[in-house]
């Protein structure tokens, strides 16, 4: 048994100031050797309770949703008293913790709470027992040293297979799509540098190719970001020429994938020539200024447009249509699809029914992809819609049991028209600038192991580069780099080689879906995926029915395509 023995040194930054007694002396912070307790199986985070409230909670949410409960979360577990200081303390398991990066928020259980913008953030894979002085609007790390030992050594699981969904046969598109960010390319030249990769871009078993915005970015108020359209009719040139696009499209085309572009309908620069001769096509203030958008977000680098003018519909209308027959694309990935009419029914939602209706009559076989959960954009006539709940799900359940995870999925192909499809992801742009896949999976193996269980399934899927190569930092979608896209060949080989397997296998069978402890089997006939979601080996059991196994061994993250 391999055993870490932790030596905590906590430096968390200070979240707003010093906590202080009533006497205004700091707690005292006692040495490790002072009666703090060594104990196994389980974190503490240690309080200095001077809140005044009647109950103190902590909530944590991060990696895992509702770590230790839901709202208002963990009751202490109980009270010690360390050289004359009483410290309130809350436990967590090490078997759901380790690993896992949280957010804290202590809270009174009745609405107070440290306020949201000075939740400590901890990481339970680098640190022991925690401490704070929480306050009723603050909370403030303690660096008390103390000593103890955990064993962090995956324990091998043994559970039975057992049947948790039954996915009907069905034709509904299941495109295997791979997004593009083209600033990841360098300052210049990325339609060409984009083509050099379509080999690898293929190899993974990819059938649409999508995009990220290619037209003129905005300067004023700009942060760079790609979404921030000044025309839509015309090419950021710093990523090429329209020969060297036309010729990227074309090769994709050549070598068998659908081409989609990035489309920005809610929003566009201020400098769009559209703010100064055509000002009522925007959402206004009482004044009559134009405002950005603020229905999810206050996003101040753009306009928001307002789509109950006739003439914006069919101006947009044309732009979408310039692309189609100058370019020859297949489709659009719509961005921020529903616009701010969130779930209701609004003019955003007449737009598209006017708009995709002209779009199929210039390309038939169009597809087009709403970045949006909200089922009615398939009544707008969409083909793929986001699926972020069954990427939470799987998150929550990674590594433990992914009946709620399936469970989902299963509600959003019943959700969707006979030949639609949710979207399922491991990540994206959004996502990726936030955090990274072996973060949010565990490791680069874990990432691989989540994304192989998603592209089994009888669903639309997308693989963001250079997310297959297992790049291990957050990416800043609003900035130009340059990624080395050989830079971790192994994991890209075997990327290639896994989804070249499960690409021969026939999704639109019936689908039968089993779950045996943190391993889940996806099994159309005779084929399918056995794939191991946790660190620890996994002996999978009650297979004899479902692939003539007695028992199948899967290392940690491994998988075994049959």
């Amino acid at each position: 048994m391999k055993r870490f023995f932790l030596l905590l040194a906590l430096a968390l930054p200070l979240i707003a100031g010093c906590g202080k007694n009533d006497d205004n002396d700091t707690p005292s912070e006692p040495s490790g050797e002072q009666a703090f307790p060594q104990h196994e199986g389980f974190y503490r985070i240690y309080t200095v309770d001077q809140t005044g409230w009647d109950a103190l909670c902590l909530y944590m949410y991060g990696s895992t949703n509702n770590l230790g409960g839901n709202w208002p979360g963990m009751k202490p577990a109980g009270t010690l008293t360390v050289k004359g200081q009483e410290y309130t303390y809350f436990q967590v398991s090490v078997d759901d913790a380790a690993g896992e990066k949280e957010q804290l928020i202590f809270n009174n259980g009745a609405g107070a709470q440290i306020p949201s913008s000075g939740e400590p953030s901890v990481s339970f894979a680098e640190k022991a027992d925690l401490f704070f002085t929480v306050t009723a609007d603050k909370a403030t790390a303690l660096n008390i040293t103390t000593e103890w030992t955990v064993d962090t050594t995956p324990k091998p699981v043994t559970a039975e297979a057992k049947k948790v969904q039954t996915l009907p046969a069905s034709s509904r598109i299941m495109g295997r799509i791979y997004q593009v960010n083209p600033k990841l390319y360098g300052a210049s030249g990325a339609f060409g540098k984009i083509q050099a990769r379509l080999d690898d871009i293929a190899a993974l078993g990819t059938d649409i190719f999508y995009l990220m915005p290619v037209y003129e970015q905005g300067k004023v108020k700009s942060i760079g970001s790609p979404y921030c359209i000044k025309d839509f009719t015309a090419l950021n040139t710093s990523y090429g020429t329209m020969d060297e696009l036309k010729s990227l499209v074309d090769a994709a085309h050549e070598k068998g994938m659908k081409v989609l572009f990035d489309w920005v309908p809610n929003h566009t620069a201020w400098d769009c020539s559209w703010t100064t001769d055509h000002k009522d096509w925007y959402a206004q203030d009482a004044s009559g200024n134009i405002v950005c958008p603020t229905a999810d977000g206050t996003w101040t680098d753009v306009a928001q447009l307002n789509y109950e003018s006739a003439d914006l519909r069919a101006a947009m209308t044309d732009a979408l249509q310039y692309w189609i027959t100058e370019v020859g694309i297949d489709g659009y990935r719509c961005d921020y699809a529903h616009g701010p009419t969130g779930s209701k029914s609004g003019p955003m939602d007449a737009f598209w029914k006017e708009a995709i209706p002209a779009l199929e009559e210039l390309q038939p076989g169009l597809i087009m992809l709403a970045e949006s959960d909200f089922n009615k954009m398939f009544d707008d006539g969409f083909d793929i819609i986001f699926s972020r709940a069954a990427r939470s799900r799987l998150m929550s359940g990674f590594g433990k049991d992914l009946t709620t995870f399936f469970s989902t999925v299963s509600q959003a192909l019943n959700s969707a028209p006979a030949t639609g499809s949710p979207l399922l992801f491991v990540t994206n742009h959004d996502e990726y600038s936030n955090t990274t896949p072996a973060s949010d999976f565990n490791s680069k193996e874990g990432a691989r192991a989540a994304f192989l269980l998603m592209r089994a399934l009888p669903a639309a899927t997308m693989l963001y580069g250079p997310q297959e190569i297992a790049y291990n930092a957050t990416i800043d979608f609003c900035k130009t780099m340059t990624v080395s896209w050989s830079s971790d060949a192994a994991y890209l080989t075997s990327m290639k080689e896994a989804l070249t397997t499960l690409g021969e296998i026939d999704r639109t069978q019936a689908c039968d879906v089993y779950v045996a402890g943190p391993a889940a089997i996806v099994c159309y006939g005779s084929h399918g995926l056995m794939v191991n979601t946790a660190a620890a080996e996994t002996t999978v059991t009650g297979l004899k029915t479902v692939t003539g196994d007695e028992q199948v061994v899967l290392q940690g993250y491994g998988y075994r395509i049959f």
